[in-house]
Protein backbone atom coordinates (compact mmCIF):
# COMPACT_ATOMS: atom_id res chain seq x y z
CA UNK A 1 0.00 0.00 0.00
CA UNK A 2 1.63 3.05 -0.98
CA UNK A 3 1.93 5.99 1.38
CA UNK A 4 0.37 9.31 0.82
CA UNK A 5 2.65 12.17 1.06
CA UNK A 6 1.31 14.97 3.45
CA UNK A 7 1.40 18.13 0.84
CA UNK A 8 4.41 20.90 2.01
CA UNK A 9 2.66 24.37 3.26
CA UNK A 10 3.92 26.92 0.50
CA UNK A 11 6.28 29.70 2.02
CA UNK A 12 4.93 32.70 1.85
CA UNK A 13 6.87 35.89 0.26
CA UNK A 14 7.27 38.68 2.34
CA UNK A 15 6.03 41.73 1.49
CA UNK A 16 8.23 44.24 -0.66
CA UNK A 17 8.49 46.85 2.18
CA UNK A 18 9.39 44.27 4.51
CA UNK A 19 12.62 43.13 1.89
CA UNK A 20 13.26 46.99 1.43
CA UNK A 21 13.87 47.65 5.07
CA UNK A 22 15.95 44.73 5.33
CA UNK A 23 18.33 45.66 2.44
CA UNK A 24 18.63 49.36 4.37
CA UNK A 25 19.31 47.43 7.79
CA UNK A 26 22.24 45.67 5.38
CA UNK A 27 23.27 48.91 4.14
CA UNK A 28 23.65 50.34 7.20
CA UNK A 29 25.69 48.10 9.17
CA UNK A 30 28.22 48.31 6.08
CA UNK A 31 28.46 51.74 6.13
CA UNK A 32 29.11 51.24 9.77
CA UNK A 33 31.67 49.18 9.54
CA UNK A 34 32.99 51.30 7.11
CA UNK A 35 33.41 54.55 8.95
CA UNK A 36 34.26 52.47 11.71
CA UNK A 37 37.47 51.49 9.65
CA UNK A 38 38.19 54.90 8.77
CA UNK A 39 38.06 56.17 12.17
CA UNK A 40 40.31 53.47 13.27
CA UNK A 41 42.92 53.39 10.26
CA UNK A 42 42.77 57.34 11.09
CA UNK A 43 43.54 56.89 14.83
CA UNK A 44 46.55 54.51 14.26
CA UNK A 45 48.03 56.57 11.29
CA UNK A 46 47.77 59.51 13.97
CA UNK A 47 49.08 57.55 16.54
CA UNK A 48 52.04 56.30 14.71
CA UNK A 49 52.84 60.16 13.62
CA UNK A 50 52.30 60.89 16.97
CA UNK A 51 54.96 58.04 17.83
CA UNK A 52 57.08 59.39 15.75
CA UNK A 53 57.19 63.01 16.48
CA UNK A 54 57.88 62.18 20.11
CA UNK A 55 60.59 59.49 19.46
CA UNK A 56 61.98 62.39 17.29
CA UNK A 57 61.85 64.80 20.17
CA UNK A 58 63.60 62.36 22.52
CA UNK A 59 66.10 61.85 19.95
CA UNK A 60 66.76 65.27 19.09
CA UNK A 61 67.74 65.87 22.81
CA UNK A 62 69.56 63.01 23.81
CA UNK A 63 71.53 64.27 20.53
CA UNK A 64 71.54 67.98 21.76
CA UNK A 65 73.36 66.67 25.22
CA UNK A 66 75.33 64.31 23.68
CA UNK A 67 76.70 67.22 21.89
CA UNK A 68 77.02 68.84 24.99
CA UNK A 69 78.92 66.05 26.74
CA UNK A 70 81.59 66.44 23.73
CA UNK A 71 81.41 70.22 24.20
CA UNK A 72 82.21 69.75 28.32
CA UNK A 73 85.14 67.74 27.27
CA UNK A 74 86.33 70.10 24.61
CA UNK A 75 86.41 72.72 27.60
CA UNK A 76 87.99 70.53 29.64
CA UNK A 77 90.89 69.70 27.06
CA UNK A 78 91.81 73.49 25.99
CA UNK A 79 92.44 74.37 29.92
CA UNK A 80 94.39 71.11 30.30
CA UNK A 81 96.08 71.86 27.12
CA UNK A 82 96.74 75.75 28.84
CA UNK A 83 98.04 74.41 31.78
CA UNK A 84 100.31 72.23 30.08
CA UNK A 85 101.69 75.37 28.03
CA UNK A 86 102.79 76.65 31.43
CA UNK A 87 105.47 73.85 31.53
CA UNK A 88 106.52 74.06 27.80
CA UNK A 89 110.27 75.08 28.81
CA UNK A 90 110.76 71.77 30.75
CA UNK A 91 108.85 69.11 28.77
CA UNK A 92 108.59 70.62 25.81
CA UNK A 93 106.02 71.64 23.25
CA UNK A 94 102.93 68.69 23.97
CA UNK A 95 99.65 69.73 21.55
CA UNK A 96 97.15 67.32 23.45
CA UNK A 97 94.23 68.67 21.42
CA UNK A 98 95.41 66.81 17.86
CA UNK A 99 94.45 64.05 20.17
CA UNK A 100 91.33 65.01 20.94
CA UNK A 101 88.89 62.84 18.96
CA UNK A 102 90.91 59.69 20.27
CA UNK A 103 90.10 60.93 23.99
CA UNK A 104 86.65 61.67 23.44
CA UNK A 105 86.11 58.04 21.97
CA UNK A 106 86.84 56.70 25.04
CA UNK A 107 84.01 58.27 26.76
CA UNK A 108 81.37 58.96 23.66
CA UNK A 109 82.30 56.03 21.19
CA UNK A 110 80.84 53.21 20.43
CA UNK A 111 81.70 49.40 22.22
CA UNK A 112 84.88 49.39 19.21
CA UNK A 113 85.78 52.67 19.75
CA UNK A 114 86.06 52.65 23.30
CA UNK A 115 87.46 49.19 23.56
CA UNK A 116 90.14 50.69 20.76
CA UNK A 117 90.89 53.97 23.25
CA UNK A 118 91.32 52.07 26.58
CA UNK A 119 91.96 48.70 25.67
CA UNK A 120 88.58 47.15 27.92
CA UNK A 121 85.43 45.78 26.50
CA UNK A 122 82.89 48.16 26.77
CA UNK A 123 80.06 45.70 28.84
CA UNK A 124 83.72 45.75 31.40
CA UNK A 125 83.37 49.82 32.58
CA UNK A 126 81.54 52.16 33.62
CA UNK A 127 80.85 55.88 32.37
CA UNK A 128 82.65 54.91 29.36
CA UNK A 129 80.82 54.91 25.84
CA UNK A 130 77.03 55.50 25.05
CA UNK A 131 74.63 52.78 24.44
CA UNK A 132 72.40 54.41 22.47
CA UNK A 133 74.62 56.73 20.23
CA UNK A 134 77.92 58.72 20.03
CA UNK A 135 79.35 61.59 20.49
CA UNK A 136 83.05 63.14 19.34
CA UNK A 137 84.21 66.27 18.75
CA UNK A 138 87.62 67.87 16.56
CA UNK A 139 89.57 70.96 17.48
CA UNK A 140 91.66 73.36 14.87
CA UNK A 141 94.18 75.74 15.73
CA UNK A 142 93.70 78.61 13.68
CA UNK A 143 96.51 80.87 14.49
CA UNK A 144 98.28 79.46 11.43
CA UNK A 145 95.95 81.33 9.19
CA UNK A 146 95.55 85.01 7.72
CA UNK A 147 93.67 87.31 10.31
CA UNK A 148 91.55 90.06 7.75
CA UNK A 149 90.62 91.87 10.77
CA UNK A 150 94.19 93.39 11.00
CA UNK A 151 93.50 95.16 7.80
CA UNK A 152 91.50 97.84 10.14
CA UNK A 153 94.28 98.22 11.92
CA UNK A 154 95.64 101.52 12.80
CA UNK A 155 99.52 99.99 12.48
CA UNK A 156 100.72 100.28 8.87
CA UNK A 157 102.98 97.29 9.79
CA UNK A 158 99.74 95.16 10.70
CA UNK A 159 97.88 96.03 7.09
CA UNK A 160 101.31 95.37 5.24
CA UNK A 161 101.33 91.88 6.70
CA UNK A 162 97.85 91.11 5.24
CA UNK A 163 98.41 92.36 1.98
CA UNK A 164 101.76 90.36 1.44
CA UNK A 165 99.70 87.43 3.49
CA UNK A 166 96.93 87.89 0.34
CA UNK A 167 99.62 88.37 -2.33
CA UNK A 168 101.30 85.16 -1.37
CA UNK A 169 97.92 83.56 -1.49
CA UNK A 170 96.63 83.84 -4.36
CA UNK A 171 100.34 83.71 -6.27
CA UNK A 172 100.38 80.28 -7.63
CA UNK A 173 99.43 80.32 -11.34
CA UNK A 174 97.33 77.40 -11.15
CA UNK A 175 94.41 80.35 -9.87
CA UNK A 176 95.01 82.10 -13.42
CA UNK A 177 91.49 81.73 -14.60
CA UNK A 178 90.02 82.83 -11.79
CA UNK A 179 91.11 86.60 -12.42
CA UNK A 180 91.01 85.96 -16.33
CA UNK A 181 87.08 84.98 -16.22
CA UNK A 182 84.26 87.05 -14.57
CA UNK A 183 82.99 86.63 -11.25
CA UNK A 184 79.84 85.47 -10.49
CA UNK A 185 78.46 89.27 -10.90
CA UNK A 186 80.20 89.93 -14.36
CA UNK A 187 83.00 91.81 -12.46
CA UNK A 188 86.34 91.87 -13.85
CA UNK A 189 89.81 92.15 -11.94
CA UNK A 190 92.84 90.89 -11.36
CA UNK A 191 95.19 89.82 -8.56
CA UNK A 192 96.21 93.38 -7.33
CA UNK A 193 92.62 94.86 -7.87
CA UNK A 194 90.68 91.93 -5.88
CA UNK A 195 93.57 92.44 -2.83
CA UNK A 196 92.46 95.98 -2.87
CA UNK A 197 88.91 94.83 -2.61
CA UNK A 198 89.58 92.69 0.18
CA UNK A 199 91.37 95.53 2.27
CA UNK A 200 89.61 98.62 1.19
CA UNK A 201 86.64 96.35 2.16
CA UNK A 202 87.56 96.25 5.85
CA UNK A 203 90.49 99.23 6.55
CA UNK A 204 88.95 102.05 8.01
CA UNK A 205 89.51 105.08 5.52
CA UNK A 206 87.96 105.78 2.31
CA UNK A 207 90.54 105.23 -0.29
CA UNK A 208 91.47 103.09 -2.26
CA UNK A 209 94.41 100.70 -2.46
CA UNK A 210 98.07 100.92 -0.30
CA UNK A 211 99.14 104.23 -2.61
CA UNK A 212 95.78 105.85 -2.03
CA UNK A 213 94.70 106.00 -5.55
CA UNK A 214 91.10 107.67 -5.13
CA UNK A 215 88.10 107.13 -3.35
CA UNK A 216 86.99 103.39 -2.72
CA UNK A 217 84.87 102.74 -5.52
CA UNK A 218 84.09 99.04 -6.29
CA UNK A 219 80.26 99.04 -7.54
CA UNK A 220 78.64 98.16 -4.61
CA UNK A 221 75.39 100.73 -4.63
CA UNK A 222 74.77 99.60 -7.85
CA UNK A 223 74.48 96.31 -7.24
CA UNK A 224 70.56 94.69 -7.12
CA UNK A 225 70.63 94.35 -3.52
CA UNK A 226 72.67 97.50 -2.86
CA UNK A 227 74.91 97.95 -0.01
CA UNK A 228 78.24 100.03 1.58
CA UNK A 229 81.66 98.31 2.72
CA UNK A 230 81.95 97.73 6.24
CA UNK A 231 85.11 99.86 6.45
CA UNK A 232 85.86 98.14 9.69
CA UNK A 233 86.33 95.08 11.24
CA UNK A 234 84.38 92.09 10.11
CA UNK A 235 82.67 89.86 12.70
CA UNK A 236 83.01 86.43 10.67
CA UNK A 237 84.63 85.41 8.21
CA UNK A 238 81.67 84.51 6.19
CA UNK A 239 81.52 88.30 6.02
CA UNK A 240 84.09 88.58 3.05
CA UNK A 241 81.88 87.28 0.48
CA UNK A 242 80.28 90.48 0.81
CA UNK A 243 83.64 91.77 -0.94
CA UNK A 244 83.67 92.20 -4.51
CA UNK A 245 85.15 89.38 -6.37
CA UNK A 246 84.64 86.57 -3.07
CA UNK A 247 82.02 84.67 -5.39
CA UNK A 248 81.21 80.80 -5.05
CA UNK A 249 84.80 79.72 -6.84
CA UNK A 250 86.90 82.38 -5.36
CA UNK A 251 85.32 80.67 -1.93
CA UNK A 252 86.43 77.45 -2.74
CA UNK A 253 89.96 77.61 -3.21
CA UNK A 254 90.94 80.40 -0.80
CA UNK A 255 87.83 80.67 2.18
CA UNK A 256 89.60 78.10 4.49
CA UNK A 257 92.89 80.60 4.30
CA UNK A 258 91.17 83.15 6.75
CA UNK A 259 90.44 84.25 10.29
CA UNK A 260 89.23 87.03 12.11
CA UNK A 261 90.45 86.55 15.88
CA UNK A 262 93.63 86.89 17.57
CA UNK A 263 96.91 88.46 16.78
CA UNK A 264 98.25 89.37 13.38
CA UNK A 265 100.82 87.23 13.58
CA UNK A 266 100.98 84.00 11.82
CA UNK A 267 101.56 81.24 14.13
CA UNK A 268 104.24 78.56 12.65
CA UNK A 269 103.61 76.36 14.86
CA UNK A 270 100.33 75.72 13.59
CA UNK A 271 100.84 77.22 9.75
CA UNK A 272 99.70 74.31 7.37
CA UNK A 273 99.36 76.27 4.04
CA UNK A 274 101.93 76.88 2.15
CA UNK A 275 100.50 80.03 0.17
CA UNK A 276 100.48 81.75 3.69
CA UNK A 277 104.11 80.60 4.45
CA UNK A 278 105.13 82.01 1.08
CA UNK A 279 103.75 85.13 1.96
CA UNK A 280 105.75 85.11 4.80
CA UNK A 281 108.98 83.93 3.42
CA UNK A 282 108.74 87.14 1.33
CA UNK A 283 108.01 89.47 3.44
CA UNK A 284 110.68 88.79 5.71
CA UNK A 285 113.15 88.13 2.69
CA UNK A 286 116.20 90.64 3.19
CA UNK A 287 115.45 92.04 -0.59
CA UNK A 288 111.65 91.53 -0.90
CA UNK A 289 111.66 92.66 -4.39
CA UNK A 290 114.26 90.25 -5.72
CA UNK A 291 112.43 87.08 -3.72
CA UNK A 292 111.79 84.51 -6.34
CA UNK A 293 108.23 83.24 -5.55
CA UNK A 294 108.86 80.04 -7.34
CA UNK A 295 111.44 79.20 -5.61
CA UNK A 296 110.08 80.66 -1.83
CA UNK A 297 106.93 78.37 -3.08
CA UNK A 298 109.17 75.37 -2.62
CA UNK A 299 110.84 76.30 -0.22
CA UNK A 300 107.21 76.46 1.50
CA UNK A 301 106.34 73.25 0.75
CA UNK A 302 109.11 71.43 1.53
CA UNK A 303 109.28 73.02 5.48
CA UNK A 304 105.46 71.98 5.76
CA UNK A 305 106.97 68.64 5.10
CA UNK A 306 109.86 68.50 7.26
CA UNK A 307 107.42 69.70 10.09
CA UNK A 308 105.09 66.63 9.74
CA UNK A 309 107.84 64.73 9.33
CA UNK A 310 109.83 65.98 12.85
CA UNK A 311 113.09 66.53 10.96
CA UNK A 312 112.58 70.57 12.00
CA UNK A 313 110.97 72.04 15.30
CA UNK A 314 108.85 75.31 14.13
CA UNK A 315 110.28 77.96 15.46
CA UNK A 316 111.08 81.21 14.28
CA UNK A 317 114.85 80.68 14.63
CA UNK A 318 114.39 77.42 12.72
CA UNK A 319 112.55 78.34 9.81
CA UNK A 320 114.69 81.24 9.66
CA UNK A 321 117.46 78.52 8.95
CA UNK A 322 115.37 76.06 6.89
CA UNK A 323 114.81 78.74 4.39
CA UNK A 324 118.41 80.21 4.12
CA UNK A 325 119.76 76.90 3.57
CA UNK A 326 117.22 73.49 3.38
CA UNK A 327 120.14 71.50 2.73
CA UNK A 328 121.91 71.76 5.76
CA UNK A 329 118.86 71.86 7.76
CA UNK A 330 118.03 68.83 6.75
CA UNK A 331 121.46 66.64 6.68
CA UNK A 332 121.14 63.71 8.35
CA UNK A 333 122.28 63.48 12.16
CA UNK A 334 125.96 62.89 12.87
CA UNK A 335 126.84 60.04 14.97
CA UNK A 336 129.50 60.31 18.25
CA UNK A 337 132.07 58.43 15.55
CA UNK A 338 131.55 61.49 12.80
CA UNK A 339 129.66 59.58 10.34
CA UNK A 340 126.01 59.19 9.39
CA UNK A 341 123.70 57.29 12.29
CA UNK A 342 123.49 53.56 11.57
CA UNK A 343 120.29 52.36 9.50
CA UNK A 344 121.01 48.78 10.07
CA UNK A 345 119.19 45.86 11.72
CA UNK A 346 117.34 47.31 14.92
CA UNK A 347 118.90 50.62 14.39
CA UNK A 348 116.26 53.60 14.17
CA UNK A 349 116.21 55.14 10.60
CA UNK A 350 115.80 58.76 10.06
CA UNK A 351 112.93 59.92 7.64
CA UNK A 352 114.52 62.59 4.64
CA UNK A 353 113.14 64.37 2.15
CA UNK A 354 114.53 65.12 -1.67
CA UNK A 355 115.76 68.58 -1.86
CA UNK A 356 114.80 69.70 -5.76
CA UNK A 357 118.55 70.52 -7.75
CA UNK A 358 117.13 73.66 -8.28
CA UNK A 359 116.03 75.00 -5.10
CA UNK A 360 117.90 78.49 -4.02
CA UNK A 361 117.80 79.51 -0.07
CA UNK A 362 116.47 83.15 0.76
CA UNK A 363 118.20 85.19 3.51
CA UNK A 364 115.34 86.20 6.28
CA UNK A 365 115.97 89.19 8.54
CA UNK A 366 115.44 88.26 12.26
CA UNK A 367 113.29 91.02 12.93
CA UNK A 368 111.03 90.72 9.88
CA UNK A 369 110.11 87.67 10.72
CA UNK A 370 109.67 88.18 14.19
CA UNK A 371 107.11 91.19 13.18
CA UNK A 372 104.71 88.97 10.90
CA UNK A 373 105.68 85.79 13.12
CA UNK A 374 105.49 83.95 15.91
CA UNK A 375 105.96 80.08 16.98
CA UNK A 376 104.16 79.71 20.37
CA UNK A 377 100.96 77.71 21.82
CA UNK A 378 97.56 78.33 19.70
CA UNK A 379 95.48 80.71 20.97
CA UNK A 380 92.16 80.26 19.12
CA UNK A 381 90.86 77.18 18.09
CA UNK A 382 87.63 76.16 16.27
CA UNK A 383 85.80 73.42 17.63
CA UNK A 384 83.05 71.18 16.36
CA UNK A 385 81.34 68.74 18.63
CA UNK A 386 78.37 66.30 17.46
CA UNK A 387 76.12 63.66 19.21
CA UNK A 388 74.62 61.68 17.19
CA UNK A 389 72.09 59.15 18.24
CA UNK A 390 71.48 55.55 16.38
CA UNK A 391 67.95 54.70 15.54
CA UNK A 392 66.86 51.64 14.17
CA UNK A 393 64.73 50.08 11.53
CA UNK A 394 64.22 52.39 8.11
CA UNK A 395 65.25 55.78 10.72
CA UNK A 396 68.92 57.56 9.98
CA UNK A 397 70.73 58.38 12.68
CA UNK A 398 69.66 62.07 13.96
CA UNK A 399 72.84 63.97 14.49
CA UNK A 400 73.15 67.77 16.51
CA UNK A 401 76.24 69.82 15.87
CA UNK A 402 77.48 72.26 17.66
CA UNK A 403 80.55 74.84 16.55
CA UNK A 404 82.36 77.18 18.06
CA UNK A 405 85.46 79.28 18.87
CA UNK A 406 87.81 79.27 21.92
CA UNK A 407 90.21 82.35 22.51
CA UNK A 408 92.16 80.43 25.08
CA UNK A 409 93.71 85.02 25.83
CA UNK A 410 90.38 86.29 26.42
CA UNK A 411 89.12 87.24 30.17
CA UNK A 412 86.24 86.70 31.26
CA UNK A 413 84.35 88.75 32.78
CA UNK A 414 81.96 88.69 35.99
CA UNK A 415 80.04 85.46 35.74
CA UNK A 416 79.60 82.18 37.16
CA UNK A 417 81.96 80.31 35.77
CA UNK A 418 84.55 83.46 36.25
CA UNK A 419 84.36 83.48 40.01
CA UNK A 420 85.53 79.82 40.28
CA UNK A 421 89.18 81.07 38.72
CA UNK A 422 91.12 82.86 41.14
CA UNK A 423 92.19 86.10 39.94
CA UNK A 424 93.99 86.11 36.93
CA UNK A 425 93.40 82.53 36.01
CA UNK A 426 90.04 82.93 34.18
CA UNK A 427 91.33 83.06 31.26
CA UNK A 428 89.69 81.08 27.95
CA UNK A 429 86.40 81.24 27.31
CA UNK A 430 84.29 80.81 23.92
CA UNK A 431 83.76 83.75 22.14
CA UNK A 432 81.19 82.15 19.68
CA UNK A 433 78.80 79.10 19.98
CA UNK A 434 76.09 77.57 17.46
CA UNK A 435 74.05 74.43 17.41
CA UNK A 436 72.53 72.50 14.23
Amino acid sequence: MTAVRSPQPRRRRAPASARHRAGIAILMVVTAIALCLVLVNDFGTRTQVDKLGARNNLDQVRAHFLARSGLNLADLMLRLQKKIEQFEDQIGPIQITTYADTFVAAFGGDAEQVESAVGVSFGETKGMGVSFGTFGLRMTPIDGKINVNCAASLAASNQRVVRSALQGLLYPNAFDPVFEEEDGEGWRRDRATQIDAIMDYIDKDQDRGEQRAGAEDYGYENLKDRYKPKNNAIDSVAELKLVRGVDARFWALFGTAFRTLGACEVNLRVADDPKILLAVIQLAAKVPEQVDLGNAWQLAQLWLQAVQLGLVQPTNDEFRAFVADPKTALAPPVGEGGGATPTGTGATTTPTLTIPPNLVGIELLRDRLNAIAKAGPARVYEVEVYGEVTRGGALNPLRRTIRGTWDQEFQMQESRVAKKFPPGKNKGTWLYLREE
